[in-house]
C-alpha cells in the first residue's frame, strides 16, 4: 500500500517572461521539461522557486547559469526582458500570478498558493505583490477576467469566496492573502506541505537545482541526512554551569588574594632585612675611609714641610749666584767698549752695515730673477698664449733684454691684466661646460645601465613616483598591483613615423598608467604625493567608459598595444592625429604631422622638440640594442671632451698664477738694477775685510778681545748654573702646589665623611679590630664587596616586590594602590582582612558542591551525545538498507560514518563508553544518575571530560557578537555530528567474492563525469526523502525535487537507475534537460513538455510518450531498411 502524500498537480502561469499564459499539469513522479538552451525551462524553475521560497530576491534565479552572467531579476522576468534590450511587457501596467496546486492522495484535499504582482509601467523596483493561498483547485477562469489577469484585491475576494465553500475542508483554514512572508512559509510549510521542516527544504531545493555540491559527497550527507539534535541542552547548562562556577572562583579569587599577598609580604621582609645588613656595612666602610683619610692627610703635611724646606735653600743659592753674574757682565761691558772706541771697533760696524746691505741687494736681485722667469711662462705655455697679445709678448721680449723703463711697465702690466681677464671668462665658461658635460655623462651610464638590465632609462623621479604608487596599491588589496610606464606597453610599428609619435606624446608617454579596475584608488593615492610635480598617471578607467574611435589614416595606425585598456588610450591620445606628407596637407586637417615632425594643431604650426624623440624616445615594450650602442659611443665621445676641456681649464688656472708686473714701477726698477749694483758692494766688502785684518793683528785689539772672550765664557758657565737653579725652584713650586691641592682635596674628603657621622664605639673597635689581622686594602674591599652584594639584592628584591605589587593592582585594580608606596602597610592590612574572610570550611563546602552538580551536569551532556551517537548509527543502518536496493551496474552505493579525524576525535572514544549505556535521557530533562561506574568513568576520562566541558562555560563577553559566537561554539560542541565523519562509499564484490569500498570523496577527480555524479544524485535524492519521512505528526507530505540541468554527465543506465530510485523513493520530481537528452530518458519518464523560444515567446507543448516512442521505433526500422 502506498503511503500518503501531497502531490503538485497543475502550475498555472501569467505574464512571467516570455509566457503570457500557460497551464501546466504534473504527474506524479517523474515531469521533464525538454528544450535548447535559452527555451524557458529555467524561467518556470525560477516561477516555482518564487513560490515555494516566499521570496523575490534575485540570489536564487538562474542558478543553473553562469552566475557572473547572471543578470536576471524578479522585475526582470514579470515584464519579460529579453536579451537584446526588449521587452515583452516594458511600457504597459499589467498583472501576472504564479500558483501551483497541490492535492493530498489520501484525503484528495486540494489546495492552491501562489504569488501575484501588480507592475506599473514606471516601476523600476517591485513595489505591490503579495502571497497567497485558496483552498480547491485553481478557478476555470484561470486567474483571468476578459483576458487580463486578476488584481491583488480580485485574488482577496477570491480567497474570501472560497473560505465560504465545500473545497474549504482542511483541518486550518488557508484562504489568505498574506501580510508578510513570514506568515505566508509558516503556513505553506505547515498546513499546506504537511509540516515540513522549512529551512533544510529550501537550502536542499537551493542545492538541487544546479547540484553544485563543491563541499563534498560527506558534508552534504552530514547536513542533510543526518539531522542536528533538537534538543535545547546549552542554555540550562550554561547556567547552572555559570552559577557554581561564579561560587568556587569567589573562592578561588580569595586564595589567589591571599598567595599574590604573602608573597608581596616575604619580598617586603627580605628587603627590610637586606637594607639594614646594607646601611651597617656602609657603616664601617665609611669609617674605614675616615681612618684612611687622616693617615693620608697627616703624610702629605709632612712631605710640604720638607718641600718648602728644599725651596728656601735654593732661593738663597740663586741670589749669590745672581750677585757673582751681575760683577763678571759689568767687567765684560768696560771692556767691550774700550775695543770699541778703538779704529778696530769702527772698521768692524762699518763691514756690518755693509754685509746688511749686500744682503739687501742679494734678496731684490733673486726677485727680478724670478719675475723674469715667471714673464717668460707667458710666451712659453701653448694654452695660455692664445690669450696673450703679440704686444705683450714683444714688452716681454724686451724687457728681458733689460730695456725697462717706467713706460714700458705701466703698458705691459695694461695687456697682462687683459689676458687675465679673458683666461677668467673662459674658466667660467669652461666650468659650466664641464659641469654639464658631467652631468650628461652620468645620466648616459644611468640609461646605459637600465638599457643593459632591460629597464629604460626613465627619470628618477618617475621610478620613484612608479615604486610609491605601486607599493601603496598592493597594500591595498593584498596582493601585487601593477603600475606601468605607458611607453612600455606598446610598440611603433611604423618606423617612418616613430620620431613624430615619440614627439607628439612627448610627457604623456611616460606618464604612469594602471588597469581601468585601480585608476580611481590609484589616483586617491596619486594625490597625497604632491612632491612629484612633474609626474602625470593616465585615468585608464575614463578612457575606458568613454570608448574612444580612431580616424582612418591616424598615427594610431603605426602603433600596437596587446592589452585593451592600452589601445584604448592610444586611440584616444593619436587616433585624431593625422599622418601628413605636405604642408597642403597638413593646412586641410584639424591635427596632424609629417615624418620629419613638423605637427599642425589647433591652427598653429610648430616644430615638435628634438629632445622628445631623440634623447627622451622611450616606447616600446623591449629596449633598444641600438639605443644602447648610440649611448655608449656618445659617452666615449664625452669623455674625451671632457678630458680635454679639465686638461685646459688647469692650464689656464695655473695661468692666474703667472706673473703680473703688478708691482709699482720704481721698485721694478730697483729690483732690476739691483744686480749691477751689488756687484760693487761685494768688491767694496772683499776691501774692509783686508783692512780688519790688518787692524787685528795689533797688540792692544788682540788683548782686550782676549778679555771679553775670557769674561763670556765665564757668564756663560755662571748661567748654567742658574738654569739648572730655576729647573730645581720650578720642580719643588710643582711639588708644592700638588701637595697643598692633594692636602685640600684630603680635608674636604674628610669634612664629606665626617658631615652626618655618628661615631659608633661597637663598629670603629670591630674595624681596629680587623686592621690588626688584615691589610686595609684587603678589609675594605671584603667591605666593598659585600656591599655590592647586598645593593644587587636589595636592587632584586625592590624589583621582585613591585612586580608583585604591579601583578596584584592589575589584578585587582579596586584598592586604588599605586604599586610604589614606601612602606608595606596598606597590602599587609589587606592581607590581613583577606586571612580573616577565608575560611577553609567555606571553601571545602562550595567545592564539594560545585564537583557535585558540575559532574552531574557533564555526565547528562555527555550520555545526550552517546544516546544521539548510537541514534545516528540506527539511522545509518535504515538508510543503507533503502540503498541496498539501488545498483549502479555491479555497484551499490552505501553511507559510512566513523569517529572524527580532527582534534574532536579525541572525544569519540569516552562519549561512546559503555558504562554510559545505563543512562536514560527523557525530553523533558536529564533522568537517572550514575552510581556505581561513575568513579571508574572519571578515572578512565576524567581529563578529556574537563576539556569537553569548558566547551560549555558560558562566555564572559559583553559585546553581543561575542556572546553569539561562543554560543554559537557551544551548540557545534553539543552537536553529535561534531565527533563524527560522514562518507559515501561505492560497495562492489571482485572476482574473488571479497567486497571492497570505494569512498566516494576520495574518486573525486579520478571518476568519469557520470560515475563522479552518481553519489551525488544517490545523496542528494535520499536526503530528500529522509526529510519527507521524518514524520512529527500523521499528515501527508509533499515530495518535491527540483532538478535543472540534470544528469548532465550520466550515461543512459545510470540515468534510468536514478529515476527509477526517486519512484521507489515516492519522490516527485520536476527535471529539465537539454533536447539531447530526451530520447535517453523518455522510457523513463511520466510527463514531457517541450520548451520552445520564437519572437520572444515560449511555447510548452505537452509530448505524448508513447507517440514520441513509437516515432523513434519508426526512425529506427527506417535506419535499418
Amino acid at each position: 500500500m502506498k503511503q500518503p502524500k501531497k502531490i503538485f498537480t497543475r502550475m498555472l502561469i501569467n505574464n512571467w517572461g516570455g509566457i503570457s499564459h500557460k497551464m501546466l499539469e504534473f504527474h506524479e513522479y517523474v515531469n521533464l521539461f525538454s528544450g535548447k538552451s535559452g527555451s524557458g525551462k529555467s524561467t518556470v524553475m525560477d516561477a516555482i522557486q518564487v513560490v515555494l521560497y516566499g521570496s523575490v530576491s534575485a540570489n536564487f534565479l538562474n542558478k543553473a547559469a553562469d552566475d557572473s552572467k547572471n543578470k536576471r531579476s524578479v522585475l526582470s522576468y514579470l515584464r519579460g526582458a529579453q536579451k537584446d534590450g526588449t521587452a515583452n511587457r516594458g511600457d504597459v501596467d499589467f498583472c501576472s500570478q504564479i500558483v501551483l496546486e497541490i492535492e493530498d492522495t489520501a484525503t484528495h484535499i486540494v489546495t492552491c498558493v501562489g504569488a501575484a504582482f501588480e507592475v506599473a509601467k514606471g516601476d523600476t523596483d517591485l513595489k505591490k505583490y503579495t502571497y497567497f493561498s485558496h483552498s480547491g483547485r485553481i478557478p476555470k477562469d484561470e486567474y483571468l477576467e476578459n483576458n487580463v489577469p486578476y488584481s491583488i484585491a480580485q485574488i482577496r475576494k477570491l480567497t474570501e469566496e472560497r473560505s465560504r465553500s465545500a473545497d474549504n475542508r482542511g483541518r486550518g483554514e488557508v484562504n489568505k492573502v498574506y501580510p508578510s512572508k513570514e506568515a505566508y512559509l509558516y503556513t505553506l510549510y505547515g498546513e499546506i506541505f504537511g509540516q515540513v521542516e522549512q529551512g533544510r527544504m529550501i537550502t536542499m531545493e537551493k542545492s538541487a537545482i544546479a547540484l553544485k555540491m563543491t563541499s563534498g559527497t560527506g558534508q552534504f550527507i552530514r547536513d542533510y541526512m543526518f539531522p542536528k539534535t533538537k534538543e535545547d541542552t546549552v542554555a540550562t547548562i550554561s547556567e547552572q554551569l555559570g552559577a557554581y562556577r561564579e561560587i568556587k572562583e569567589r573562592v578561588e579569587d580569595l586564595e589567589k588574594r591571599i598567595e599574590m599577598l604573602d608573597k608581596i609580604q616575604v619580598y617586603d621582609r627580605e628587603l627590610t632585612n637586606v637594607r639594614a645588613e646594607k646601611v651597617r656595612t656602609e657603616t664601617v666602610l665609611k669609617c674605614i675611609d675616615i681612618e684612611e683619610n687622616i693617615i693620608r692627610l697627616k703624610g702629605r703635611e709632612s712631605e710640604l714641610e720638607s718641600v718648602e724646606k728644599e725651596a728656601d735653600e735654593a732661593k738663597k743659592e740663586q741670589k749669590i749666584l745672581q750677585d757673582e753674574l751681575q760683577t763678571i757682565r759689568d767687567e765684560r761691558a768696560r771692556v767691550q767698549a774700550e775695543l770699541n772706541n778703538s779704529d778696530y771697533g769702527k772698521k768692524e760696524q762699518e763691514l756690518k752695515d755693509l754685509e746688511y746691505r749686500i744682503a739687501l741687494l742679494a734678496d731684490n736681485s733673486a726677485q727680478w730673477r724670478q719675475i723674469v722667469k715667471g714673464l717668460k711662462r707667458w710666451e712659453e705655455e701653448d694654452v695660455v698664449t692664445d690669450y696673450v697679445s703679440n704686444r705683450a709678448l714683444q714688452l716681454i721680449q724686451e724687457i728681458r733684454g733689460g730695456a725697462l723703463t717706467e713706460k714700458l711697465c705701466k703698458e705691459l702690466r695694461t695687456h697682462l691684466d687683459l689676458a687675465l681677464d679673458n683666461i677668467t671668462n673662459e674658466l667660467s665658461e669652461l666650468r659650466i661646460s664641464i659641469h654639464e658635460t658631467e652631468k650628461d655623462i652620468k645620466e648616459k651610464q644611468d640609461a646605459v645601465e637600465d638599457l643593459q638590465n632591460d629597464r629604460k632609462p626613465y627619470p628618477l623621479e618617475l621610478k620613484k613616483a612608479r615604486q610609491e604608487l605601486q607599493r601603496a596599491l598592493s597594500d591595498r588589496y593584498g596582493r601585487k598591483i601593477e603600475v606601468h610606464i605607458f611607453a612600455d606597453l606598446f610598440d611603433i610599428t611604423d618606423e617612418k613615423w616613430k620620431n613624430a609619435i615619440e614627439g607628439r606624446l612627448g610627457r604623456i608617454k611616460k606618464s604612469m598608467i594602471t588597469e581601468p579596475a585601480y585608476a580611481l584608488d590609484a589616483a586617491k593615492i596619486f594625490r597625497r604625493m604632491q612632491q612629484f610635480e612633474e609626474v602625470d598617471l593616465i585615468n585608464s578607467e575614463a578612457v575606458q567608459k568613454d570608448s574612444p574611435e580612431a580616424d582612418e589614416n591616424s598615427l594610431y595606425k603605426a602603433v600596437h598595444a596587446e592589452s585593451g585598456y592600452v589601445d584604448r588610450c592610444l586611440k584616444r591620445y593619436l587616433g585624431r592625429i593625422q599622418k601628413c606628407e605636405t604642408v597642403e596637407e597638413l593646412s586641410t586637417v584639424k591635427d596632424g604631422v609629417t615624418p620629419d615632425c613638423y605637427s599642425y594643431s589647433g591652427y598653429m604650426f610648430r616644430h615638435l622638440r628634438r629632445k622628445d624623440y631623440t634623447k627622451n624616445a622611450c616606447i616600446g615594450t623591449k629596449v633598444s640594442k641600438a639605443k644602447l650602442r648610440e649611448l655608449q659611443e656618445e659617452i666615449i665621445d664625452l669623455q674625451s671632451s671632457l678630458i680635454a676641456d679639465r686638461q685646459t681649464e688647469e692650464s689656464l688656472k695655473e695661468a692666474r698664477q703667472f706673473e703680473r708686473f703688478g708691482q709699482e714701477p720704481e721698485h721694478l726698477m730697483r729690483l732690476a738694477g739691483a744686480a749691477d749694483e751689488l756687484a760693487d758692494h761685494y768688491r767694496r766688502q772683499d776691501r774692509l775685510k783686508e783692512e780688519i785684518k790688518e787692524l787685528k793683528n795689533g797688540t792692544l785689539a788682540a788683548e782686550l778681545q782676549a778679555k771679553t772672550k775670557e769674561l763670556t765664557s765665564r757668564i756663560e758657565e755662571k748661567e748654567q748654573v742658574a738654569g739648572r737653579l730655576r729647573e730645581k725652584e720650578i720642580e719643588t713650586g710643582k711639588k708644592k702646589g700638588k701637595l697643598e691641592e692633594k692636602i685640600k682635596a684630603l680635608k674636604e674628603r674628610l669634612d664629606f665623611l665626617m658631615k652626618g657621622y655618628v661615631p659608633n664605639d661597637e663598629i670603629f673597635a670591630e674595624v681596629r679590630s680587623a686592621l690588626e689581622t688584615k691589610s686595609e686594602a684587603a678589609y675594605k674591599k671584603e667591605m666593598t664587596v659585600m656591599a655590592e652584594r647586598l645593593f644587587e639584592k636589595e636592587t632584586k628584591l625592590q624589583d621582585e616586590r613591585i612586580k608583585s605589587r604591579n601583578a596584584f593592582n592589575n589584578t585587582y585594580p579596586a584598592y586604588g594602590f599605586s604599586g610604589v608606596e614606601h612602606d608595606n602597610e596598606v597590602y599587609d592590612k589587606v592581607l590581613e582582612r583577606c586571612r580573616k574572610d577565608f575560611e577553609p570550611k567555606y571553601k571545602e563546602e562550595f567545592e564539594k558542591q560545585y564537583e557535585l552538580v558540575y559532574h552531574s551536569l557533564r555526565d547528562n551532556v555527555i550520555a545526550t551525545i552517546h544516546g544521539e551517537i548510537k541514534s545516528a548509527y540506527r539511522h545509518r543502518r535504515q538508510i543503507n538498507k533503502m540503498l541496498s536496493q539501488i545498483r549502479f551496474s555491479d555497484s551499490i552505493y552505501q553511507i559510512d560514518i566513523s569517529p572524527a579525524k580532527n582534534e574532536n576525535g579525541q572525544f569519540y572514544e569516552m562519549l561512546m563508553a559503555e558504562e554510559l549505556d545505563s543512562k536514560v535521557i527523557d525530553h523533558s530533562g536529564f533522568d537517572g544518575q550514575m552510581s556505581l561506574m561513575e568513579d571508574e568513568f572519571f578515572r578512565k576520562y576524567e581529563r578529556k571530560i574537563g576539556l569537553l566541558t569548558e566547551k560549555f562555560m558560558p562566555s564572559r563577553e559583553e559585546d553581543g557578537a561575542g556572546r553569539e559566537k561562543h554560543k554559537n561554539e557551544m551548540e557545534r560542541f553539543a552537536d553529535y555530528r561534531n565527533y563524527l565523519d560522514f562518507n559515501m562509499y561505492e560497495q562492489s564484490i571482485d572476482e574473488n567474492g571479497i567486497e571492497k569500498k570505494n569512498y566516494v570523496d576520495d574518486m573525486a577527480g579520478v571518476d568519469s563525469g557520470g560515475e563522479g555524479q552518481n553519489p551525488k544524485y544517490v545523496a542528494l535524492l535520499a536526503g530528500f526523502a529522509m526529510l519527507y519521512m521524518q514524520q512529527s505528526n500523521r499528515d501527508s507530505k509533499i515530495r518535491l525535487v527540483l532538478l535543472d540541468e540534470a544528469f548532465s554527465k550520466m550515461d543512459k543506465e545510470r540515468s534510468e537507475v536514478c529515476l527509477k530510485y526517486a519512484r521507489e523513493l515516492e519522490l516527485q520530481l520536476i527535471v529539465c534537460v537539454p533536447d539531447e537528452r530526451l530520447q535517453s530518458l523518455i522510457r523513463n519518464v511520466d510527463s514531457v513538455y517541450g520548451f520552445r523560444r520564437f519572437r520572444n515567446q515560449v511555447t510548452m507543448m505537452h509530448i505524448d510518450k508513447g507517440n514520441y516512442l513509437d516515432m523513434i521505433a519508426g526512425e529506427s526500422r527506417s535506419e535499418e531498411v
